[in-house]
Formats: C-alpha cells, structure tokens, sequence
C-alpha cells in the first residue's frame, strides 16, 4: 500500500470512528428512548427521508454508498458526485404502498475538474385522509405531504490522490417540510467521504452519515431525524460486474446489512444492459420479503432503470428512473484513464 492510500485508509478510519464517536449512544434499560436498537423503532420522525431514490440503486437492495456516481448521490453519498461528466440530471417516480406515491428529481454539475455541486427535491403524498373527531363524526379531510430539499457539494481530495487511489468528500445541506394535520419544518446536513481504489480489482470504500440535524415539531413534542451511519465498499471483480455492501446503523432500528449486485452487456462503449438483484437482510428477518430485482438499459447520454421491490403483504413496490448524463462516460472502473479527477479533452467547465 502506497502512502497516498494509507493516507486515504486513514481519514476513512478516522471519519467513521469520529461520526460513530459523535453519534448518540445506545440507551440503557432504564433510558428512553432506546436508539439504535429494535426496541428504537418508531422513536425517530420523517420516515420519508428513508425512502430509496433510483431505480438501480433499490434495484440492488439500497447496497449503494459506494457505487452511486450520477445526480442520485446527493441522496446517497454525496461524495460520489465528483464521478459524473460535465452534468447529470435524474427523476424517478415511484408508485409506493397503500397509494402512496413519490417523486425524486437532482441536478448535478461540474465546476470544476475536482468539484461538483447538485441540487434534489423529493415530494411524497400520501393522498387525502379522512377526519373525524373523538365522538367519530367526519370533519373534512387532510392530506398529508413531504418535501425535502437538498444543496450538494463534492470536492477532490488531491493531497490523497494518485494514479492508484482517488479520494472525494462531500457534503449537503437539506430543507424539510412535513405536513400531516400539522407542519412542521427543520433542517439537516448529510456527510460523505469515498476512496477509488485502481488495482487488478478496483474497489471502492464510503462512509456516510445522513440526517443529521434538528427534529420535527407538529404540535408539542419534537421528535428526532432518522440520522443513520453507513459503512460501504464495492467491488468489481470482474469487467462487467458489481457487487456492493453496506452495513447501515440508523437510530432508529437495529443495524442492518444490505448486499446488491450488477452485470452487464455493452455491446459497444455507448450501449449497456444490466441485470440487478439485491437483499435487505433486516427485511427478511422482519418477514417482509427482502429481495428486490431490476434492470436497466444505457444509449448514449440516457439510462432508463426500473426495480420491483415486493413488500410482503403490502404488496410490490415499481420504481422508474431517467438518468441523463452528458458528455457519456463510461462506468469508473471501466475507463482506460483510471483518474476520477483527470481533465477530460473538449470539455469547459466554464
């Protein structure tokens, strides 16, 4: 191991000893509410901050802190946003549970050949809700809506950065409203750090920490963000194949596991089909399934994905996303020059 990746292995280790270090540790028995473990269901608000965006990253089962690298990743790693060309833009929608439905959009776009900024808005409703008072009687009805609204900035770290090994960082800074009978509104922040590293088998490393911030007050009490930590790396051992893994502890819930995989077909250096799986092991303890699939299919500056997500007795979940990227680049551990950062020949980034 070089220094330069030494360096890189160390401010990941320092990172995620800091972010573990920082955040609130597990209750005891006699303290409520208990984080971070199964009895911490249900203790944190704005669950809609949890729902997966794009079709290729829920079609790998959320395994995606350290793979994402078009516009999504102001979502899931903002750090992975220094991977794109000169811009990439993405909207999913998705048809949820129980007619709920959301919406996602991002834009990112280089400044720079070492940094990038992006913004995102995602919007859920939940359709109209009948109200009623305590003797039953109808009063009209309400209809519960999110939205969430995020700035993002990815930034090279090139003092760690060689031919063998990049290193990005990346941060955001999120608006979110909540209405349910009620509004309520607060503000977040989301940090990411990723290593690229070029061997006879690229890999890559991330780790990431979302949601954190202040809670949501609808009415008296405030309840907490679901801040969560995420630990990833990702793997291609062979040309056209993708394995990642994240190990997720949110406040909320016990920490959980989830594993994704990706192979394609590219028929030529502008066109590729993917088949997707992933597995979300807490899911499939909790006996709602676990298991997601999707495909996808890139021709030139386009790449329409879709995932089936089945949810048990709630029935599947079809996400749909549209992602464009300009000018094409191929895959980062598919390209001849092996540098995230490297000026790329006829583009200004004036």
């Amino acid at each position: 191991m070089n220094v330069k990746a030494k360096k890189a292995a160390v401010l990941l280790t320092a990172t995620a000893a800091l972010l573990a270090f920082a955040l609130p540790q597990p209750a005891s028995a006699g303290d409520e509410p208990p984080y971070f473990t199964a009895d911490g269901a249900g203790t944190t608000a704005a669950d809609f901050l949890n729902l997966p965006v794009g079709a290729r990253a829920a079609g790998m089962g959320g395994a995606y802190s350290a793979i994402s690298e078009d516009a999504s990743g102001i979502y899931w790693n903002p750090a992975g946003l220094i991977q794109i060309p000169k811009l990439s833009a993405i909207f999913m929608r998705t048809q949820y549970v129980a007619d709920i439905n959301y919406q996602y959009a991002a834009y990112a776009h280089r400044l720079s050949y070492d940094s990038v900024i992006g913004v995102s808005v995602l919007m859920t409703d939940i359709g109209s809700i009948t109200r009623t008072d305590i003797s039953g009687n109808t009063e009209g009805t309400f209809t519960p809506q999110d939205q969430v609204y995020t700035l993002s900035y990815s930034k090279a770290i090139l003092e760690f950065s060689d031919k063998d090994i990049d290193v990005s960082i990346g941060i955001s800074g999120k608006y979110i409203e909540s209405t349910i009978y009620h509004s309520a509104h607060t503000y977040a922040a989301d940090l990411g750090i990723m290593t690229y590293n070029f061997g006879d088998i690229p890999y890559r490393l991330a780790v990431t920490a979302t949601n954190m911030g202040g809670g949501l007050r609808y009415d008296e009490e405030s309840s907490p963000l679901p801040l969560t930590l995420k630990l990833g790396a990702a793997i291609s051992p062979f040309k056209n194949m993708l394995v990642g893994a994240d190990v997720v502890l949110p406040k909320g819930n016990k920490p959980n596991l989830l594993i994704g995989g990706e192979l394609a077909l590219t028929p030529n250096e502008l066109t590729r089909f993917c088949v997707r799986a992933g597995l979300d092991l807490q899911q499939m303890n909790d006996r709602i399934n676990g298991i997601s699939m999707g495909l996808g299919a890139t021709l030139h500056f386009f790449t329409l994905d879709y995932a089936l997500v089945p949810m048990g007795e709630l029935g599947a979940t079809h996400r749909i996303s549209l992602t464009f990227d300009f000018p094409f680049r191929s895959p980062i551990f598919q390209r001849r020059d092996r540098s995230i950062f490297t000026k790329m020949k006829g583009i200004s980034f004036k």
